[in-house]
């Protein structure tokens, strides 16, 4: 799997070349700890996604959009 970090194809996109479905949940530092987030939907060309924790502290976080190429993100198994 090729790195999101810089990939500035649609978010939609990165996920379904990843195979990255609602539920999948991915790790990414952006230099500030590690995020967790959730998928929750995945459009033509953006995804939604919930955060789950942030430094290892958890977040109780709302859905929104996201973009992928701020981080490398990894899916977490």
């Amino acid at each position: 799997m090729k790195s999101t970090l810089n990939d500035r194809r649609e978010p939609a996109e990165v996920c379904r070349d990843n195979g990255w479905l609602p539920g999948t949940k991915l790790v990414g530092d952006e230099g500030y700890g590690p995020t967790i987030i959730c998928i929750t939907a995945i459009g033509e060309e953006q995804m939604l996604a919930k955060t789950m924790s942030h430094n290892g502290q958890p977040r109780d976080g709302y859905e929104v959009s996201w973009v992928l190429y701020c981080r490398d993100w990894k899916e977490i198994k």
